[in-house]
């Protein structure tokens, strides 16, 4: 699958789903969200890049912990869950936050221009994920942090072998030094009823980097 073709596929699936998106079922992208940035510790005026941001699962409580002096910039494909982030920022009263359509492999920012980085749970939708790792890189200042968030062991396979594929061949390069916590757990189905199942196994695996 070429690049634009990737991307438009994914823009059109996300749209298409955005009416379910934050449905109970799917109470994962805020709680994996928040714990990839509570990893990062975040400081008051810190500047942050979510990248697929979604509907702000990580970009809203990036702008909680960097407070008003501080920024977040949202970036995804799917405009129609921005709308979606966009709502959630107001009602929350943030003005620190902003969301923009972009893709993760040309994104529109100077080079070292971020305190942190943070790609949850979409890195390995990237048709070449090495690049996107590296395109995440270029934007982290000196001293500043990368955190990717992909699914563990047994989870979203394919994808997340050809993700960890990608971070180990980088690994040899920019991001020495990196680490990764794996967390074990299940996510309870909200209504097992329908389907007998009370919950599915979602384990995830955390990787941190701090740019020299």
């Amino acid at each position: 699958m070429i690049k634009g073709e990737a991307q438009n596929r994914a823009a059109t699936t996300y749209n298409a789903a955005s009416d379910t998106y934050d449905s109970p079922a799917n109470t994962f992208w805020a709680k994996f969200g928040r714990r990839t940035v509570e990893r990062l510790n975040l400081k008051p005026g810190e500047r942050v890049l979510d990248v697929c941001s979604g509907s702000g699962a990580s970009a809203i409580p990036a702008a909680e912990a960097v407070g008003p002096k501080g920024s977040v910039t949202g970036v995804d494909l799917s405009e129609k869950l921005m709308e979606l982030a966009r709502g959630k920022a107001k009602a929350e009263g943030l003005r620190n936050i902003e969301f923009k359509s972009g893709d993760m492999l040309e994104l529109p920012f100077a080079d070292a221009q971020f305190d942190a980085v943070v790609c949850v749970f979409g890195v390995f939708f990237a048709p070449d994920m090495p690049v996107a790792v590296r395109s995440l890189w270029r934007v982290v200042r000196p001293g500043g942090r990368l955190a990717i968030t992909t699914w563990g062991p047994r989870f979203f396979q394919p994808a997340t072998g050809a993700f960890w594929n990608a971070v180990r061949a980088e690994r040899q390069g920019p991001l020495q030094g990196g680490e990764a916590v794996a967390e074990a757990g299940e996510h309870p189905i909200p209504d097992p009823e329908a389907s007998g199942i009370k919950a599915v196994e979602a384990n995830v695996v955390y990787a941190l980097a701090r740019k020299p």
